[in-house]
């Protein structure tokens, strides 16, 4: 029997102050971005021919940006 989800208080207002965008593929990276509170950004980038994977947490959106643009120059298959 499957058990039903009954969300926190605390669960509801931390979703409700989190924005997310679907994941996005290019050059075999796997990037998904959340932004919480309008300040701080989650990054999870995930190698699709490794699994390898990175997860950043940033105060500033600029930084977060500098990183996937970094990521996205980087071989996302191992040597």
């Amino acid at each position: 029997m499957r058990q039903k989800f009954i969300p926190s208080k605390t669960y509801i207002e931390v979703s409700n102050r989190t924005k997310f965008w679907k994941p996005v593929v290019k050059n075999g990276w796997i990037i998904k971005f959340s932004v919480h509170d309008d300040k701080n950004v989650l990054l999870t980038v995930i190698s699709k021919l490794t699994g390898q994977t990175i997860i950043r947490y940033y105060d500033n959106e600029d930084e977060a940006c500098e990183f996937i643009n970094y990521i996205l120059n980087q071989e996302s298959s191992p040597i």
